[in-house]
């Protein structure tokens, strides 16, 4: 129930754990449902999401998803090579800045930012469908995890998922270039990497700079939003930790973090910072953030110092399962597994169970229906 998340991202020990995932898994939704997920997409997930016991969830698709171009494998559209994950496919960019010379290797100076941020409905209508596909998808789905759209879509996203959805549940609506990830996005990690790593003052006022009032004009927007919890993402670092001494990140990131979740902080919302690889020498360092919550990949980030930072201080922690347990595993690794993450996250108030990942096409679905049912047997509801 949403109130479950609000009490657990409140410090507070809720009703019962809360849920929160990525759901795209075609067999699994059909399997809970009886609904074929392409046949009627929206009828789909809302049942899959009320039987999976899913507190967090993604906005409601408005329309049925398209089918795979190519099941089972990878297409190309536009700029992006789409696969085949689940009943949303996973797009990937083909060329960052395609429309830039990449012969001198300070070609990431050349960018212009200024037209990063929220889009015109006048530039929708222009756009690529790949691109809106790829970035922010209007109907619903797995969208929200670039930088098209407008605000008046973003808001109709929020209204639709209040209106079908009201006290059941949370949206997770990912805005996914908080500050860090505006260059990897756009540049992909190596040119970021190299460009802020030798000249990291001018990458500051060139593109973070501009971005940072980007992101912050995003934040605006969604403190005037219905939802209560806004997550955020930025993957501060890798599978082996930072990218950058620390002493980076505090000079050109963690100082702009309050400025730009400031419009949320005053406006009551509960915020959810998302980041994917190993975390542990930052942990303590965002508790210091007004974040309420992290939502996290393990085992890239040890479970156990989550428990030890997040768990103990009454903060709400997203995460626990892992994902490549799910997806190589046997069902009894699985339920030894979701055994084990119950039994050592529950005390702690701000707990809500999830598979960061994602639940995409690839994971078997006897491991799932092993997980959901494990889960429902420890407390944790849910229908399989």
């Amino acid at each position: 129930m949403k109130q479950d998340v609000i009490d657990a991202l409140t410090g507070k020990t809720p009703s019962n754990v809360p849920s929160k995932e990525t759901l795209n898994h075609p067999a699994l939704i059909k399997h809970v449902t009886g609904i074929h997920p392409f046949e009627d997409t929206p009828a789909a997930f809302q049942l899959a999401y009320q039987r999976l016991g899913i507190d967090i969830h993604m906005p409601l698709p408005a329309a049925n998803a398209a089918r795979p171009q190519l099941p089972g494998g990878a297409w190309q559209q536009g700029n992006y090579r789409f696969s085949d994950m689940g009943v949303y496919p996973s797009p990937s960019t083909v060329e960052y800045c395609p429309h830039l010379e990449k012969n001198d290797p300070n070609w990431v100076f050349n960018y212009d930012p200024s037209g990063d941020g929220f889009a015109r409905d006048a530039e929708l209508a222009n756009l690529d469908p790949a691109d809106l596909q790829a970035s922010f998808r209007p109907q619903g789905g797995l969208q929200g995890e670039g930088r098209l759209g407008t605000t008046d879509q973003l808001r109709q996203i929020d209204q639709r998922f209040t209106d079908h959805v009201g006290p059941h549940a949370v949206m997770y609506h990912l805005y996914y270039t908080t500050l860090f990830m505006w260059p990897v996005m756009k540049f992909g990690w190596e040119p970021f990497l190299m460009a802020a790593a030798l000249e990291p003052e001018r990458f500051d006022k060139q593109l973070w700079q501009p971005w940072t009032r980007i992101s912050r004009q995003y934040f605006e927007i969604a403190a005037q939003l219905q939802q209560p919890v806004i997550f955020c993402h930025d993957d501060l670092t890798i599978s082996t930790g930072p990218v950058f001494a620390p002493d980076f990140y505090e000079r050109y990131i963690f100082p702009r973090y309050e400025f730009l979740f400031e419009p949320l902080v005053q406006a009551g919302k509960k915020i959810v910072f998302v980041c994917d690889g190993n975390m542990d020498v930052f942990l303590d360092r965002l508790l210091q953030l007004p974040i309420d919550a992290i939502m996290f990949e393990n085992p890239a980030t040890p479970f156990e110092r989550v428990l030890e930072t997040y768990g103990r201080a009454g903060k709400g922690f997203i995460g626990g399962i892992a994902t490549a347990i799910l997806t190589q595993g046997t069902p009894d690794d699985v339920r030894q597994h979701t055994r084990a993450v119950i039994e050592q996250a529950r005390q702690y108030p701000g707990f809500i169970i999830s598979s960061c990942g994602g639940l995409h096409g690839n994971i078997p679905l006897d491991n799932l229906l092993a997980y959901f049912q494990t889960r429902n047997d420890m407390g944790i509801p849910a229908q399989c």
